[in-house]
């Protein structure tokens, strides 16, 4: 039962950290009312109008998220907790990947935050898992 605790806690946690960050970035930089989020030609151009410190903030909570993931379901885990941390820690990255791609990013934001999240979400599964349990 701990491990799957673990997960949801990870999972949520990350989900909330997300969260945040976009209504932080819907906040500086609204989405203009009259843009059809359809139309794949407006909205890559109003994309890459953005300023970068939206993008900033995007890889950052995505960074944060997947090692906050990986890192609180590999701590509350009972057993095999690399492994449920590497769980987690893929629940965040899969979805960030299919946004990443879904969307018209500019391709320098696609592979940092790709690194960002991998790294940051790898780190946080080893840290937690190893904690020493006696």
């Amino acid at each position: 039962m701990k491990p799957v605790f673990g997960l949801f806690a990870g999972l949520s946690t990350a989900a909330l950290i997300i969260v945040m960050a976009q209504m932080i970035n819907e906040g500086l930089y609204p989405q203009p009312m009259d843009l059809d989020i359809n139309n794949h030609e407006a909205l890559s151009i109003w994309m890459n109008t953005l300023p970068t410190k939206i993008y900033i903030i995007i890889a950052i909570s995505h960074g944060l998220s997947a090692f906050a993931a990986g890192l609180i379901s590999s701590l509350v885990s009972g057993f095999g907790r690399l492994t449920f941390g590497l769980i987690a820690f893929c629940g965040i990255f899969i979805p960030v990947m299919i946004y990443l791609f879904t969307y018209h990013f500019p391709v320098w934001f696609v592979i940092t935050d790709t690194v960002i999240t991998a790294i940051l979400g790898f780190v946080g599964a080893i840290t937690g898992s190893a904690r020493y349990v006696s």
